[in-house]
């Protein structure tokens, strides 16, 4: 494969983060595997490009065209008054994403040393080519247009969380602390009864499960379509995930969401929950899951993802309860409220004051940057559970 140095590998890279400021998997892994494909291609015959992008880059068969035209605007062979024309109002998000790069080839940028004005130039588009998507990654879900809100859940449809790993009860070979006494004995046996080798054994490991639940009352009204959108992301991209929605009383949505088409499903789950956009007893819900769904759910170490922002007509004390056995319950206890991306916000209604002190992390969950969060969060998180030291707050103080 070409040196990263070298102008051909530089420009396609600089593609490959085009793809990622589109919310596309475009990683290391890859693009490596990209540019090894592209060092057997003829790059004249641009349909064999494509059909390399779309191979290494593409999950689902919606991609392939936006896809295609981010090729087509790296190769600066897309022609922005057409483009304008043909795009409808879901597009225009994407195209400010692309629109950098309408006016720059593979074959102007090949030839430009690393040390010529002109690289500077080359550099500026590709700054331009991602800047829009990145201000759309931190812009409040609560001021987006219907065109940026429609490229939002495109987005997080692509997002992949990861659950973290828990520790099985089984165990594999391997490792150097915890001697493997059946297999040594086994050994041993054959060689007229000295253990001429050690052998150790190591716990395997297995996705944790996660347990989402939402608050789809009509204080979170503006962030429930995308919040549910990202609830049908984790579904169907991670393993042992379960998801309830509540606002009066819960509703498990899991089965709801297991489809290829997540407006479909979303359609599906709106029809079926009765006190959409109602009222907020958040205590009441909690409490319902403890008793019919937490010993199901929960057996195998589960973190919990609890969405709202707290607003609730419900009794303090029943909150605070229902929240403790929760965590009891759980690996880990997350609470998202999207009313955090306000520099302002502070937790003082008395009903989250009584809770928080049983929470084991207090997230926002008001942009895209703030649940890829969550992803980071759930990767650093230790094996064990987290110290919980809890001094529950008077309600009312």
């Amino acid at each position: 494969m070409p040196e990263r140095r070298d102008p051909f590998t530089r420009n396609w890279l600089a593609f490959g983060a085009i793809l990622r400021g589109l919310g596309f998997d475009a990683g290391p892994v890859r693009t490596l595997a990209f540019l090894r494909a592209l060092t057997l291609l003829d790059l004249e015959m641009e349909a064999d490009v494509r059909t390399a992008v779309r191979a290494h880059f593409a999950r689902r068969k919606e991609d392939g065209p936006l896809l295609d035209r981010a090729l087509h605007a790296f190769l600066g062979r897309l022609d922005a008054a057409h483009r304008s024309a043909e795009s409808g109002g879901d597009d225009l998000a994407r195209d400010s994403a692309l629109d950098g790069w309408a006016s720059a080839s593979v074959r102007q940028l090949s030839v430009l040393d690393p040390d010529d004005p002109a690289a500077e130039d080359a550099q500026e588009l590709a700054n331009a080519s991602f800047s829009a998507a990145e201000r759309l990654r931190h812009k409040d879900f609560d001021t987006l247009t219907d065109a940026e809100l429609g490229e939002i859940r495109r987005l997080i449809r692509l997002m992949r969380i990861p659950a973290g790993l828990r520790r099985s009860r089984r165990y594999r070979r391997g490792g150097n602390r915890r001697l493997d006494l059946r297999r040594l004995l086994r050994s041993s046996l054959r060689f007229g009864g000295e253990p001429l080798q050690f052998s150790f054994r190591r716990p395997r490991l297995k996705p944790r499960p996660l347990v989402l639940i939402c608050d789809i009352s009509g204080s979170m009204e503006r962030y429930t379509r995308v919040l549910l959108n990202f609830t049908y992301a984790i579904e169907n991209a991670t393993e042992q995930v379960e998801a309830f929605v509540f606002a009066t009383r819960l509703t498990r949505i899991t089965r709801m969401l297991r489809s290829h088409d997540a407006e479909a499903a979303l359609d599906r789950v709106t029809g079926a929950v009765t006190d959409w956009s109602g009222g907020t007893r958040i205590g009441e819900a909690i409490a319902s899951f403890n008793r019919r769904f937490g010993r199901r759910v929960l057996a195998h170490g589960a973190t919990v993802v609890l969405i709202s922002d707290g607003w609730d007509r419900g009794d303090p004390a029943q909150l605070r309860d229902a929240v403790a056995r929760l965590q009891r319950s759980c690996h880990r206890l997350i609470w998202m409220n999207p009313l955090m991306g306000d520099p302002a916000y502070e937790p003082l209604t008395t009903g989250l004051q009584a809770a928080l002190p049983y929470v084991d992390d207090f997230l926002p969950c008001h942009n895209l940057a703030s649940l890829e969060s969550l992803g980071r969060l759930l990767l650093r998180a230790h094996d064990r559970r987290p110290v919980r030291r809890q001094a529950a707050w008077p309600v009312g103080a």
